[in-house]
C-alpha cells in the first residue's frame, strides 16, 4: 500500500524577510512618486498663480491708460511697495510713438512685471496701441 502522506510545511503565520523587503520597495518607490508629484504641483501651482496675477493687474492697468488720458513718451520702471498688493513685483513702462503705415503714427504703451519664484525670474509683458 502506499501512503499518500506528504511531508508539508506548515509556516507559523506572517511574513518572511523577503517579502517584507519587497513590500517596504514599493512602497518608498510609490511615496517618492507621491511626493514628486506633489512637489511640481505645488511649484505649478504658484507659477500660475503670480501669472494670472500679473495678467490681471497688467490688462488692468493698460485699460486704465487706454481710456484715460494718454501718457508722454517715456520709459520708467521700479518696484511695488509693500502695502500694494502687487507687492514683489517689479514693473517696468515704455511708452513711444511708432509708425506702422507711412503717415500713421500710434503711441504703443507697453508695461512688463517680473517677480521671483522659486529663484527663478518670472515675466509677463503686454502693450497696447492709441492715438497719440
Amino acid at each position: 500500500m502506499f501512503s499518500n502522506k506528504r511531508k508539508s510545511r506548515h509556516r507559523a503565520g506572517g511574513f518572511t524577510l523577503l517579502e517584507v523587503l519587497v513590500a517596504l520597495i514599493i512602497l518608498v518607490i510609490t511615496l517618492m512618486a507621491l511626493n514628486h508629484s506633489f512637489t511640481s504641483t505645488i511649484y505649478i501651482n504658484t507659477l500660475s498663480d503670480g501669472l494670472w496675477k500679473a495678467i490681471l493687474f497688467v490688462n488692468n492697468e493698460l485699460a486704465g491708460l487706454e481710456r484715460g488720458p494718454k501718457p508722454e513718451v517715456s520709459v520708467s520702471q521700479g518696484e511695488y511697495r509693500d502695502d500694494h498688493p502687487m507687492k514683489g513685483y517689479a514693473w517696468k513702462r515704455e511708452v513711444s510713438d511708432e509708425e506702422p503705415i507711412p503717415g500713421v503714427t500710434v503711441r504703443k504703451i507697453a508695461l512688463e512685471l517680473t517677480w521671483e519664484v522659486a529663484g527663478n525670474t518670472q515675466r509677463y509683458r503686454s502693450e497696447i496701441y492709441v492715438s497719440p
